[in-house]
């Protein structure tokens, strides 16, 4: 559990610490915060590949892992060699997709394996990932502006990413892996495409665009006004671990629908706000009610999803509800991209359509659901 442990520490503290300062080191080398957008439209399409590959292929985890490690360092080492070159940024890139695209769905996996507390597991794997992403961007945003040298910073990237390659060899299945798991070929239970799963998936979808959105011009538009990023991911992700620990405890008083819309609600409001961040105070209070939010919303619905039992579709049930994260921060990025070069405060306006639009599907969605329960009360009765 220990190597777990560390691996989705570390994995999570490179992938924040590079989100962190990705636009910078691109917008430093461009001039142009579109092109930041275009590098993270790469990210996305190569992680879309990989999960296809996933739905399609059933690998078993530690394979997955390894696999994923692999091109995740590779990708570190592009960086190092040409980093004075933008097309080893789109390279990376790709590399960074396949990482993260069988990586995550792997650790998912293999952590909620570990014990039967299910909830528990979710909650310390979000809460590792939550620590890990509220240090990175202070180092990563530290090292940007301290390291002339950029060939120093990406070597250092890639020496911290062999620290999980090479353990990963030694990780252990879990005790709960399941033997009908052996096939090569992966099937879907049909519980991860019920209306409610659909619901989870389209909401994330959206609300993640909002979320892209910040990965790709938030940085760019901090810089311009003198503020910086690792303040907002600091107070973003501390609060994204808070939601981990006690959304459990708020949903014992609360009902999940209406903490859904609450979440959601408040998801857009800090989005158009974060538009208009012209001091500390302001950016740190939309810090703290986006991450909460955001957070809480990945509390619920991986909770939903740790809750199937057959490992094939549990890795596959995670890795949809990842891809449709990732897609949403690819969306954010690819669609706003043309009105980021002339106004990034647009750019956060118009990304807060989004949540608002999840909202009227989530509703939609568990309106449809109600009907569908009362007419088969009525049928049987």
């Amino acid at each position: 559990m220990k190597k777990i442990m560390y691996t989705i520490f570390i994995f999570n503290f490179l992938f924040s610490l590079l989100t962190a300062i990705l636009p910078l080191l691109v917008y430093d080398l461009t001039k142009t915060p579109s092109t930041s957008g275009y590098v993270l439209t790469t990210f996305m399409l190569a992680l879309i590949a990989s999960r296809l590959l996933l739905f399609k292929f059933y690998i078993k985890e530690l394979i997955l892992l390894k696999f994923g490690l692999f091109f995740y360092c590779l990708g570190f080492v592009v960086l190092t060699i040409f980093s004075n070159y933008l097309l080893p940024f789109y390279v990376g890139a790709v590399f960074f997709g396949i990482g993260v695209g069988t990586v995550a769905p792997a650790l998912l996996t293999m952590i909620t394996n570990i014990d039967g507390n299910k909830k528990l597991m979710i909650g310390l794997h979000n809460s590792f990932m939550g620590v890990a992403s509220a240090i990175a961007p202070l180092v990563g945003v530290f090292l940007f502006y301290n390291i002339e040298q950029k060939l120093y910073l990406y070597f250092s990237l890639f020496f911290l990413a062999l620290t999980i390659l090479i353990p990963s060899f030694f990780v252990k299945a879990g005790i709960s892996d399941n033997d009908d798991s052996k096939n090569s070929t992966s099937k879907f239970n049909k519980r991860i495409f019920k209306l409610d799963y659909l619901s989870n998936y389209f909401t994330f979808l959206l609300t993640s665009i909002s979320y892209g959105s910040i990965i790709a011009y938030l940085p760019i538009l901090l810089e311009q006004i003198n503020l910086r990023i690792d303040m907002f991911y600091f107070f973003f992700w501390s609060f994204f671990v808070l939601a981990q620990l006690y959304m459990p405890a708020i949903c014992s008083y609360l009902s999940e629908k209406l903490l859904m819309t609450l979440s959601i609600l408040i998801i857009a409001l800090s989005t158009v706000l974060l538009g208009f961040s012209s001091n500390d105070v302001l950016l740190i209070f939309n810090a703290v009610m986006f991450g909460f939010s955001y957070g809480g919303l990945m509390n619920i619905f991986y909770n939903r999803i740790a809750m199937v039992k057959d490992n094939k579709s549990k890795t596959n049930a995670f890795s949809i509800f990842g891809l449709m994260s990732y897609l949403g921060v690819g969306l954010g990025a690819m669609l706003l991209s043309p009105i980021a070069n002339n106004s990034l405060t647009k750019v956060f306006i118009i990304s807060a359509i989004f949540p608002v639009g999840a909202l009227i599907i989530n509703l939609l969605f568990a309106s449809i659901s109600n009907k569908r329960a009362e007419w088969k009360t009525r049928l049987r009765a």
